[in-house]
């Protein structure tokens, strides 16, 4: 198929971005659709196994959806407020399809290291005012999104490819990339919980306060580090997630999920 590229010299840099995300996505997939339901489920979430969709739509276009499941910092990064802002999706890049007189197609390109924190806050911007199967939609969607970032190799470096500081971490990636499923999957074997352990659960996750874009944001970046932090000692050990762990970064989800729910509800 003949394909040509309308663009301003001006968008340039953007087809890099554009080469990157379609050539150099990270080998991830996210916690198992059971964990996800499970995070759902947790949270009260009335249809939780639609929180397993993303993972679907991601296989239409992994190259430019599959960034919006992670984001790769230095394994040394801090991730604030600030940080998040600076990893994005960006607008502009035309595609028309060789002569054919249809309109030039936008494509909305995410930033290579990965945009899961931007995408939590999209999402959460949307849900504003979303009423019935909208909202369902949104939520549900943010549901998974939410999930990702409590997977610590979500935020990790992976692979060979440079991490959001610029640079490669070739060992540590290449560690995450093979460990990846084992990571995705630490709580299978457990779930359903025992009804003890459910009620622990429901005890442990205790929803933060949010009233604004920017409490979000905070809580995002207090999730972030803590799963960056856990995937440096995992890293450093060389070795997976304890049930005790999986079941602590879970908890941080559903805290974080009841939280944006009973700000939209």
């Amino acid at each position: 198929m003949n394909i040509r590229y309308t663009i301003r010299r001006s968008l340039c840099p953007i087809l890099a971005l554009v080469a990157l995300a379609l050539a150099g996505v990270p080998d991830a997939s996210s916690w198992t659709c059971k964990t996800h339901v499970f995070i759902a489920t947790e949270a009260g979430i009335t249809n939780p196994q639609a929180a397993c969709f993303p993972d679907l739509a991601r296989n239409e276009n992994d190259g430019l959806l599959g960034p919006l499941h992670w984001h790769n910092p230095a394994p040394d990064a801090v991730i604030t407020p600030a940080y998040i802002d600076r990893f994005s999706v960006t607008l502009g890049v035309y595609v028309r399809e060789g002569s054919m007189p249809s309109s030039p197609v936008k494509i909305r390109v995410p930033h290579p290291a990965g945009v899961l924190y931007w995408k939590i806050c999209d999402l959460y911007e949307m849900m504003k005012g979303s009423t019935g199967w909208e909202y369902e939609y949104y939520l549900t969607t943010i549901a998974h999104y939410v999930g990702d970032l409590s997977q610590p190799l979500h935020n990790f470096p992976s692979g060979s490819l440079p991490a959001a500081d610029g640079r490669p971490y070739p060992e540590a990636g290449l560690w995450a990339k093979k460990a990846h499923h084992d990571f995705d999957a630490a709580l299978d074997p457990y779930l359903p919980l025992r009804e003890e352990q459910d009620k622990a659960m429901g005890v442990t996750a205790v929803p933060p306060e949010i009233a604004s874009a920017d409490d979000l944001k905070r809580e995002i970046s207090k999730i972030a580090n803590a799963s960056l932090a856990l995937a440096n000692a995992c890293y450093a050990e060389r070795r997976g997630l304890t049930k005790e762990e999986a079941l602590t970064q879970v908890s941080m989800s559903i805290a974080l999920l009841k939280a944006i729910m009973a700000r939209h509800s």
